[in-house]
């Protein structure tokens, strides 16, 4: 069937139809309304319009309406078809009957039933092809000059919503990478207007302020930074209205130190964009956070003081078989999932940092820090700034703020290694952490909070400091939810003989030598032997026997305390000397010597106070530190 001959006045009919029915859509919905009113004005069978897909050669429709109803997602090769013509020829192509014997290898001209069709290009900007409308019919098609004009007119209408649908789809996916790319960046995003409010922010600002986005858009910038800051902030904006600038300027960066809504003061990194929307001033801040990255400088950094300080057990695992060894990893089972105060008790030596660090490893806190701090080896006027951190300025020499080792271990766990010698001054705010979780920065006035597990440990009698007065009885029995007793190494047995094993593995193999297994008459110097320095003492014992060893066999008799100066070596044999011949003077050096290292390795190198070595020996720590200088002692590196 052709279309009929139409007067004007039907012509203009079909029109107003047309428009009535489009003139209030836009983009897709307009599309569903044109080909609907169009087939049905034109009296065909089928109408749509489609997008041209250039890489696949293929055509998407964006709408299509076929005998009476529309067709949703509609796509198709335009290879052999009609609207390749169209496309190829960038021009109107009319087929007025026989389309399915002129395009045979069009798969769906036939199921249609297709007998005529007319299509026209849609153009861009540039006039490249990107899309078509195309009628179809089940009849022969002979349009009118009238009818022609008609279709030309709402191709025209077609192509520029075409236009404008692909630039605002194009914009909608733009803005919706940016925002994507804004909301998932880890550096926080603000946006403030020329009075300082904030009128945009992204997930990573909310996360740093610790702030609801509801909360947090509106409030004022300058309320969320130190004064100092902003001060800076004020200047920045202040030059940013400057009616000489009207045009978008990058300032320099800037440090300057937040506060989050725990009150911790947060040192970060911004860098400013000012720029101008229909006369209005936006300032956009760009913030990188410098907490997470300076914490890990300095956790990285008290790591290695710490390993130059202890050396460390060849495994952190807990190695013993005796009762008692095996009741404590038991205990350790049951206290680890808690986050209750463990007090470590013992003599020097007996392994309390590998303990409490197991300990650690079976909590739920394992994947956070674990700060080791050693109360005796830091200065006394240091040590107050060492756990709560400093402002700056807070002293001479607090050149920057400085993070302290409770707020490192903040989600973590914190062993205070040898507490008793944790000044008396300094007990109240370690007792208000434990109980509050909270403290003051040394030179600071804001409270912060932080959750962290304590583990201390301890060789002196705090108990009897209590009744000296020199511990605080609050602190003590705060501390002392969970005591565990290590037992010194002269009371585990046998398992002095699997340490032992365990060090001569370690050190073989980091030494490069082949060592003979322990024999039987080892076996019983190592037993017999009272260990005072326990386990620290038979680690570098060993040590140095293999590090000295020539032949494969440890000659433990040259480096047990108790056998020196009584016993020398000579072809391999142990001959006892006359202990009333006089000694020499080289002699006696190297027994003073030998007597020194062995208070320094029983007090893991501490000089001063109580437990030092200096009190061990029964001098003063000055006149210990000049004999270790003239006797040329250093700590030995862990391996």
């Amino acid at each position: 069937m052709s279309i009929k001959t139409q007067s004007t006045e039907t012509t203009d009919r079909m029109i107003r139809i047309i428009v009535e029915h489009t003139h209030s859509q836009f983009g897709r919905d307009y599309f569903r309304v044109l080909v609907r009113h169009l087939s049905e004005a034109l009296e065909v069978k089928g109408a749509w319009v489609t997008e041209l897909l250039e890489k696949e050669q293929r055509l998407k429709s964006y709408a299509f309406w076929l005998a009476g109803k529309y067709v949703d997602h509609y796509e198709y090769d335009i290879v052999n078809t009609p609207c390749a013509k169209v496309v190829e020829s960038r021009d109107c192509l009319l087929v007025p009957e026989n389309v399915v014997q002129l395009f045979p290898l069009d798969p769906d001209l036939t199921p249609l039933n297709a007998v005529s069709y007319m299509g026209y290009p849609l153009f861009d900007e540039n006039r490249k092809v990107i899309g078509h409308l195309a009628i179809l019919h089940d009849a022969p098609l002979h349009p009118t000059k009238e009818q022609e004009a008609v279709f030309s007119l709402f191709v025209q209408r077609a192509n520029a919503e075409l236009i404008r649908l692909r630039t605002f789809e194009a914009l909608q996916e733009r803005k919706l990478r940016l925002s994507t790319l804004i909301s998932n960046m880890h550096n926080a995003i603000l946006e403030v207007d020329e009075l300082g409010f904030v009128s945009m922010a992204n997930p990573a600002s909310c996360q740093l302020l610790g702030m609801p986005m509801e909360d947090l858009e509106g409030s004022l910038l300058f309320s969320h930074f130190e004064t100092e800051s902003s001060s800076v902030l004020r200047n920045i904006l202040k030059n940013a209205k400057n009616p000489s600038v009207k045009e978008n300027s990058v300032a320099i960066r800037k440090e300057l130190n937040l506060y989050n809504t725990n009150g911790q003061t947060i040192p970060v990194e911004a860098s400013f964009c000012s720029y101008w929307i229909n006369s209005e001033l936006f300032l956009t801040i760009l913030i990188r956070d410098f907490k997470e990255l300076r914490r890990a400088e300095q956790r990285i950094k008290i790591l290695e003081e710490d390993s130059q300080r202890i050396g460390n057990i060849a495994s952190d695992s807990i190695l013993g078989e005796c009762p008692a060894i095996q009741k404590i990893k038991d205990d350790i089972q049951q206290v680890a999932k808690s986050n209750s105060t463990v007090l470590l008790l013992g003599e020097s030596g007996t392994g309390k940092e590998v303990f409490a660090k197991e300990i650690h490893h079976q909590s739920t806190r394992k994947d956070k820090p674990l700060i080791i701090v050693n109360c005796a080896a830091i200065p006394a006027n240091l040590i107050e700034s060492e756990f709560f951190g400093h402002e700056k300025g807070a002293f001479t020499g607090a050149l920057q703020r400085r993070e302290g080792r409770f707020s490192l271990a903040d989600g973590g766990t914190i062993f205070l290694d040898e507490l008793g010698e944790l000044p008396l001054d300094l007990q109240p705010k370690l007792l208000r952490v434990l109980q509050e979780g909270e403290f003051e920065t040394l030179g600071g006035n804001r409270t912060i909070k932080v959750d962290v597990r304590v583990i201390a440990a301890t060789n002196r009698d705090l108990q009897s400091m209590v009744k000296e007065g020199t511990f605080r009885e609050d602190l003590y029995y705060r501390l002392k939810v969970i005591p565990i007793h290590l037992p010194a190494l002269r009371k585990r047995g046998k398992d002095i003989l699997l340490l032992a094993d365990l060090f001569i593995k370690k050190f073989s193999k980091a030494n490069s030598k082949k060592i003979f297994p322990i024999n039987h008459e080892i076996s019983n110097m190592l037993l017999d032997y009272n260990w005072p320095g326990n386990i620290r003492e038979l680690q570098h014992v060993i040590e140095r026997a293999v590090i000295l060893s020539k032949d494969g066999h440890l000659h433990l008799e040259r480096f047990l305390p108790h056998n020196f100066p009584l016993e020398e070596l000579e072809n391999n044999n142990h001959t006892q000397i006359n202990v009333k011949r006089v000694l020499t003077v080289q002699e006696l050096e190297e027994l003073e010597k030998q007597n020194i290292i062995a208070a320094l390795e029983q007090t893991s190198w501490k000089i001063s106070g109580n437990s030092g070595a200096a009190a061990l020996l029964g001098i003063p720590p000055t006149t210990l530190n000049s004999k270790i200088k003239v006797f040329g002692l250093e700590r030995p590196m862990p391996q």
